[in-house]
Formats: C-alpha cells, structure tokens, sequence
C-alpha cells in the first residue's frame, strides 16, 4: 500500500536557505524538540500561520501540577467537610499548610513560565 498522492498545488518544490546566528539556531532547535516538529516546519507555521505551536509541558511541570491537584483536592474535601459541620480538631493548622504549600508552588510554576524564552 503506498502513500496517497498529494495534489501539485500542495506539493513543497521549492526549498530556501538562511542564515541564523549560533543563539537563533540553539532556540530553534530547543523549541523543535519541545514541540516535537521539525524546525523548517516551525518556521514554515509561524510565516504563513502566525505563531508557533504550543510547547509539550516539561516533565518538571506536569510533576509541579500533578502535586498542586493533589492539594487542590485536599483543600475541596477539607472545605466540604467545614460546610457539613464535620471539621475535626486541629484541621485548620492543616489547611493552613495546604494553602502554603500550593501558594509556594503556584510562585514556582509562575517563575519558571515567566523564565521561558518563547514567551
């Protein structure tokens, strides 16, 4: 089985060639490999579409969310158990804790997007 046929006005026969500095090429390279694309298709997307793709969320990230959900879910079943009237003692302290715990890694997460180069 082979591959289907691509019309003529959809074909790439034309090819270009440019130069970029060390700094250009290394953030080209970086962004391909996060998105997963090739970076002539990057470029080929940003010139004719306007804007690149959205970035795979790093491994450090989905680490960083995963543990803000857990508090999150933490805090919701807290907050229930505050509205049925079923709080035991020295729940608070721990509320408390959660709370500082997802302000300090909602800070992290912050600084580490605003850090981000393709931003």
């Amino acid at each position: 089985m082979s591959r289907p046929r691509i019309s003529a006005a959809e074909q790439k026969t034309f090819f270009f060639s440019f130069r970029v500095t060390q700094a250009q090429r290394q953030a080209l390279l970086e962004l391909s490999a996060n998105t997963g694309r090739r970076p002539g298709d990057l470029i080929r997307d940003k010139v004719f579409g306007g804007s690149f793709p959205r970035t795979k969320m790093a491994r450090i990230d989905l680490a960083c969310y995963t543990e803000l959900k857990k508090i999150g879910v933490n805090i919701n079943q807290l907050a229930k158990h505050a509205n049925s009237g079923k709080l035991p003692y020295g729940i608070r302290e721990s509320l408390i804790d959660l709370k500082r715990q997802e302000h300090h890694l909602l800070k992290l997460l912050l600084a580490h997007d605003s850090a981000a180069k393709d931003r």
